[in-house]
């Protein structure tokens, strides 16, 4: 008869490695949870925690019925916040003495750098992580149903959930049947040579409705426009064809069929006017990756699924936070987070100064950038305030008080002159104040243009020779 241990044990294990492939805090908590009635009282048992409550159910079977009451129950202990945290539950199954699930706890904070996709979007899924979830309940579900029938649970190898993630999510966004998805297509292409070389072309995906319209916007330019469609199942022939693209130069397809190229002139204005920018692109042998809004979801190589790791973490920026602000609490952590994530997007790169004293800061520096009243920031408005050069004031509350700034300090010696103007010019400005203890605690977060990132602050110029 299955019971909670069983379940643990053949379950813990699985998930651990399907998580701590992709990152180590994104493991969740995790465990059986089971229930079970005894004189009008309905107990929950999960781990070593009981919680009891009044029912009108005489039978398990009864209560079976009706699940919905169940995920309620679970939703009411103590040591779980839907604000905090994201709670999946499997199917139930109906032994002779309880109801028995298995419950994953996942935090909130850490599944916020991987949420890529806007809630507005078709997916069901925002991110490749939302994918892989839902993937491992699939598996679990079957897998309650095996040790239930007392058979062993022998689940799929982590590279191969995690490509039928991939999958599942490529599908979405496409908005294509799951027979018609170009997963496979693509990475067999990628590893097809033309002329004793491997393709660096690119790919635009997008509706046929879509593809149609280009023409009427200025962020493209529509280079070549074949006659007739080529299908993504003639593999060879679309190897041949990706040597039209690279650069800023795109073959344009719906998933299905190549009809032609185009050049992408603004992608910031082709990802709006396109509500979605979709593209591929081919890196050397056996490896492509696919990126959305110009953010990269995930990479495919030797048909293995990699997902790039968020560049700087929730429990870095937190810790470094609390080390100038220790009062600092975890809500406005999270705000001013997602605040710095959003900031990455900008693919030319950006400056963000974090400071108690933001609105003096700004009045300090009039001459060399702009003072603006003061802005709470949205998300939204971080892609817009970055689109120019110079540093964002931003003050504890994310409240925006100056844009386009430019830093001023004082010569130093620490310093790397390989890693440009951008992250010198914010040590200098870091080293310069933290002799100032009106504007010492300050957290500069320098974002580059090819992804990198740096928080410097008074306490990490040690560490920087």
């Amino acid at each position: 008869m299955l019971n909670a241990y069983q379940l643990t044990g053949a379950f813990e294990p699985y998930i651990t490695q399907i998580f701590k492939n992709v990152d180590e805090e994104l493991i969740p908590e995790m465990g059986a949870i089971t229930f079970h009635i005894a004189s009008n009282n309905l107990i929950m048992t999960y781990k070593d925690k009981a919680f009891t409550f009044k029912t009108d159910h005489e039978q398990l079977e009864t209560l079976y019925e009706k699940k919905h009451e169940l995920q309620a129950f679970i939703e009411l202990m103590p040591d779980f916040d839907h604000e905090w945290h994201q709670i999946v539950i499997t199917q139930f199954t109906l032994t002779r003495q309880n109801l028995i699930a298995f419950l994953l706890v996942f935090d909130r904070k850490m599944l916020s750098p991987y949420e890529r996709l806007p809630v507005n979007s078709r997916t069901v899924n925002r991110s490749i992580i939302d994918a892989i979830i839902a993937e491992t309940l699939s598996i679990l579900n079957e897998g309650i149903r095996t040790l239930a029938e007392g058979e062993v649970f022998s689940p799929p190898s982590v590279v191969s959930l995690m490509r039928a993630a991939g999958k599942s999510l490529f599908t979405e966004l496409l908005d294509a049947p799951q027979s018609a998805a170009p997963f496979e297509s693509i990475s067999k292409i990628s590893s097809l040579s033309y002329e004793k070389t491997f393709s660096n072309g690119k790919i635009l995906l997008a509706s046929l409705d879509d593809l149609t319209r280009l023409t009427r916007n200025s962020a493209f330019e529509r280079i070549v426009s074949f006659e007739t469609a080529i299908p993504l199942h003639r593999l060879r022939h679309i190897r041949k064809i990706l040597e039209l693209s690279g650069d800023d130069i795109y073959l344009l397809s719906d998933g299905e069929y190549i009809y032609g190229t185009v050049r992408i002139l603004d992608a910031v204005e082709a990802s709006r006017y396109l509500n979605q920018l979709l593209t591929i692109e081919f890196s050397h042998y056996a490896s492509w990756q696919l990126s959305y809004n110009l953010v990269r979801l995930f990479q495919v190589v030797h048909e293995e699924l990699f997902i790039p790791k968020p560049k700087i973490s929730y429990y870095k920026f937190s810790r470094t936070l609390r080390e100038l602000y220790p009062e600092f609490n975890a809500k406005h952590t999270l705000q001013l987070y997602k605040l710095i994530l959003e900031a990455f997007k900008q693919i030319k790169g950006t400056l963000i100064v974090l400071s108690k004293n933001a609105r003096s800061e700004a009045l300090r520096l009039k001459n060399q950038g702009f003072v603006i009243e003061p802005k709470p920031l949205s998300e939204s408005d971080i892609q817009s305030i970055t689109r120019i050069d110079g540093a964002i004031l931003m003050d504890l509350d994310g409240v925006c008080h100056g844009i386009g700034v430019i830093l001023d300090g004082i010569a130093t010696e620490k310093g790397d002159p390989s890693r440009g103007a951008r992250y010198n010019s914010a040590i200098r400005y870091v080293e310069t104040v933290s002799h100032n203890t009106t504007y010492a605690d300050v957290i500069v977060i320098v974002i580059s243009e090819d992804g990198d990132a740096d928080m410097i602050t008074k306490h990490t110029l040690n560490t920087i020779s």
